[in-house]
């Protein structure tokens, strides 16, 4: 019954399978021709906001210290009033350099530093004993006046340093 039925309606059988596979063929080539919406690269766009900043610290005992880091910039106004306590030193694509005077001693100072006297009669900032020679700044002015016995001997052995005034005491005199 079947061989009767397909060798009877055979032309209208194959055109009918025919349009079925150049109608899905047609859907497939179409869909392939058209470009793809891909979603915005996220990461091309944080490269395009992304600053290297270069923050450098520079203490009234003459230490610096330099930090680099990325940050990603959503608002210039924001990220202007972040710095605002900063100078910008260099700017460039992509780069910024900032720079900060702080009327204070660095850290390491502020816990052992040390002032001491060189044979020169020069003054040098320490940190950790004279002997360690771990010289931070040398004062090549010494005060108008001579240095007593005892002030000598003081910065010959190191004289404790632990704020600015201090240090502005024995340079400045």
């Amino acid at each position: 019954m079947y061989k009767h039925i397909i060798t009877k309606h055979w032309i209208p059988f194959t055109l009918g399978a025919f349009s079925v596979i150049l109608f899905y063929s047609t859907f497939i080539i179409w869909n392939e021709s058209k470009p793809v919406q891909q979603p915005p690269n996220v990461a091309s766009e944080q490269i395009e906001n992304e600053v290297e900043l270069l923050l450098e610290t520079v203490f009234a005992d003459g230490v610096s210290r330099e930090v680099i880091k990325k940050e990603t910039v959503d608002s210039m106004s924001d990220f202007w009033y972040e710095y605002g306590d900063w100078q910008m030193v260099d700017q460039k694509k992509g780069f910024v350099h900032f720079k900060q005077e702080i009327v204070d001693l660095s850290p390491e100072v502020k816990q052992n530093g040390y002032l001491g006297i060189s044979e020169e009669n020069e003054l040098i900032l320490y940190t950790g004993q004279p002997e360690a020679k771990e010289i931070v700044q040398t004062y090549n002015q010494m005060g108008t006046y001579e240095l007593t016995e005892s002030e000598r001997a003081a910065l010959t052995t190191g004289l404790k340093v632990s704020s600015v005034e201090a240090l502005q005491a024995v340079i400045g005199s």
